[in-house]
């Protein structure tokens, strides 16, 4: 019977190898958008048999150039000859019709492949996690507009927020460019990103009044409004957020190593790219985090997941010690002289080093952050046995 359906779905097979809402769910999967078309095939808009060989055709496909696609495709055809043998007639007529859509979609992906170097901010047909960094530089923080216009804000901290006419930064409204006033319920996805340099921090409020800490050396990517039944950004260093709760709209955190769902609770995410361990920590409210090892937990209240080279753990922990940043002050409970240091570094903007013989010094205390670097340090000095030196524009702790 299955065969005999297939056979005849040759047309909605078609259909669906030329849907761009499909294919972009095949290469790019998301909650959402697997429970759509679930349920358009348990409805029956769409015959299962179809949907399976219309997927397999678009993951043969959706390779990079130098694999062997022809073989793929003949891979597939030798299948669907198994499937159809027994009509010779129909068997041709299909053979004919998907070698033609294969040869479309293998010229799409190399064309998907060139333009995927030239992307920019601007292609939403990319997964968020694919936008491209812009290429700012600079001390200021930047406000990165889809059209690559960039806002440089001054100062050491900025306030942002997304109203409905326009976008408040530092209490100044300044209106769209006219091709992001876009309404909430238009299909069309634009991605804004705000880069934090070393030394500053940001207040972010998205469209949904979801609010985030950025913290220093952080990129974030978000949407300028979130559309359809999901809301999705992309973080590339450390924030803090308070999740605006929507029990229909799930709010989804993606970073290089795990992806974070919550419907609305308060959360600190730290995944500087560049570093080992990645982890978050959970405030309030629930959150269910996958990781690129195909790990999933769900996190309650004052439990922290950390990932690191492949392998993940969940702990409890002082939360306080973990979110003080955003309240300018540093609490640290047995932790590397090294990891502090580090934090300092990014924080303040300045560089500091220190001697192998005192990284894996644990160190406890407090430090408030709206001091001056020396006084942090010193303070540092007084409860360690290590002595700071300041020199050609950078900070050494030696041991003492």
């Amino acid at each position: 019977m299955q065969k005999d359906n297939y056979t005849h779905q040759t047309d909605a097979l078609e259909e669906l190898l030329q849907d761009d809402s499909f294919i972009a769910s095949v290469i790019h999967p998301n909650p959402a958008s697997e429970q759509r078309w679930k349920e358009a095939v348990r409805t029956g808009e769409v015959d299962a048999c179809d949907y399976e060989w219309a997927c397999r055709i678009v993951r043969a496909v959706q390779v990079k150039p130098e694999t062997a696609l022809p073989g793929e495709i003949m891979e597939l055809w030798d299948a669907i000859q198994c499937e159809n043998r027994n009509n010779t007639q129909k068997k041709a007529r299909l053979f004919r019709r998907v070698v033609a859509l294969a040869a479309s979609m293998v010229a799409a992906v190399f064309l998907l492949l060139f333009f995927w170097n030239e992307q920019d901010a601007t292609a939403p047909v990319q997964g968020i996690e694919m936008v491209k960094a812009p290429d700012v530089h600079g001390v200021n923080i930047q406000l990165v507009l889809a059209d690559n216009q960039a806002i440089s804000l001054e100062g050491e901290d900025a306030e942002i927020a997304y109203k409905n006419d326009g976008i408040e930064i530092n209490s100044q409204t300044t209106e769209l460019p006219k091709d992001q006033n876009r309404k909430q319920d238009e299909a069309a996805i634009i991605y804004n990103q705000l880069v934090v340099p070393q030394g500053k921090r940001s207040k972010l409020t998205l469209a949904d009044g979801t609010q985030m800490w950025v913290n220093a050396s952080t990129r974030v990517v978000y949407p300028v409004a979130f559309n359809g039944k999901m809301r999705e950004i992309y973080v590339d260093g450390e924030v803090f957020l308070d999740v605006t709760h929507k029990e229909q709209c799930p709010f989804v955190v993606k970073t290089k190593t795990f992806v974070a769902e919550v419907l609305g609770t308060t959360f600190n995410v730290m995944a500087y790219e560049n570093d080992t361990e990645k982890s978050l920590v959970l405030v309030s409210g629930s959150i269910r985090v996958r990781s690129d090892n195909k790990n999933e937990v769900r996190l309650v209240p004052n439990e922290m997941f950390t990932y690191a080279n492949g392998s993940t753990q969940v702990e409890h922990v002082e939360v306080e010690d973990y979110i003080s940043w955003i309240s300018g002050i540093y609490q640290y409970e047995s932790e590397n002289l090294e990891v502090i240091l580090k934090r300092l570094s990014r924080y303040y903007g300045i560089e500091i080093s220190c001697d192998p013989a005192v990284t894996r010094l644990k160190c406890s205390g407090k430090l408030d952050l709206k001091d001056n670097l020396n006084e942090v340090l010193n303070g540092i000095a007084l409860t360690a046995p290590v002595k700071c030196i300041f020199d050609d524009n950078q900070y050494r702790i030696i041991n003492k």
